[in-house]
């Protein structure tokens, strides 16, 4: 007498399975989303500070060296561009990655947080590429383009990440269906730029006006970032990575709690 064998049921996946197999399908969907049909996009986002460079440069007649410094030009520009450009992505479409997957929350699994990880992803990645590319077309025209400390840029890179992700989080929550809130969020960045020492050395400026600067932990990346990078580039006084990264915790906890007390908002429909 022959038995006939059960089928076998499928074996029940463990919520981190699920909870990465949820982030890796989000993160191919952002990934299509912002390759796919898009690449004037993508060649503006690789052109972007490539752009400040040249415009930079022809300001101050192409000279080799930035002022008040001893530090290639070029190098100083890249330098302070490409990571406030990261930071800044973060900060400003991040919020977007709410409402743009709201048409996937009816599957219980998806949740807003999850669309802002899957952008932060697909963002940090597109920017690397771009950094590393940069720093490829550097040593391609003779300049300096390895950093001397490494591992420390890579420290100060992370604060700078994390500051962007805490902002984002912070910003999605805020102005979530509030667009004036989001015109009022972008508008902010363009003097943020001015005050950060993307494009400009900070040195020449009085000791009054730089002690208000540093209140903004951006300036203070931006100053470590050089430092680590170029070994001749001395940061203006003052500036530390304690307090930036105080306030990366600060905006990472603040933008969780907000994202605690606010995710069934977030998730109704507009």
């Amino acid at each position: 007498m022959r038995v006939q064998s059960l089928p076998t049921l499928p074996r029940r996946r463990t919520p981190v399975q699920v909870q990465r197999s949820v982030l890796l399908a989000l993160v191919i969907r952002e990934l299509r989303a912002r390759v796919e049909g898009r690449w004037l996009g993508l060649l503006w986002m690789m052109f972007e500070p490539l752009a400040h460079i040249l415009i930079i440069l022809a300001l101050f007649g192409f000279r080799r060296h930035a002022v008040a410094t001893t530090v290639e030009l070029p190098v100083f520009l890249l330098t302070g561009l490409l990571p406030f450009f990261i930071f800044r992505n973060l900060a400003r479409r991040l919020p977007a990655a709410i409402s743009g997957n709201r048409g996937l929350y009816a599957y219980r699994q998806v949740k807003p947080i999850d669309a802002v990880a899957a952008r932060a992803v697909v963002e940090i990645g597109l920017y690397s590429a771009v950094y590393l590319s940069a720093l490829a077309l550097l040593g391609w025209l003779g300049y300096h383009f390895l950093p001397h400390a490494p591992l420390e840029l890579m420290v100060v890179s992370a604060v700078l990440l994390a500051l962007g992700l805490g902002l984002g989080l912070v910003f999605g929550v805020l102005s979530h269906n509030r667009p004036r809130v989001q015109s009022i969020i972008g508008l902010a960045f363009l003097p943020l730029y001015l005050i950060s020492g993307v494009i400009f050395p900070l040195h020449s400026l009085p000791p009054d006006v730089r002690s208000w600067l540093l209140w903004n932990p951006v300036l203070h990346l931006i100053e470590l970032s050089r430092f680590h990078f170029i070994d001749s580039y001395q940061p203006i006084p003052g500036v530390g990575l304690a307090y930036p990264a105080a306030f990366a915790l600060l905006a990472l906890s603040l933008g969780l709690s907000l994202y605690r007390l606010h995710r069934h908002r977030l998730i109704a429909p507009a």
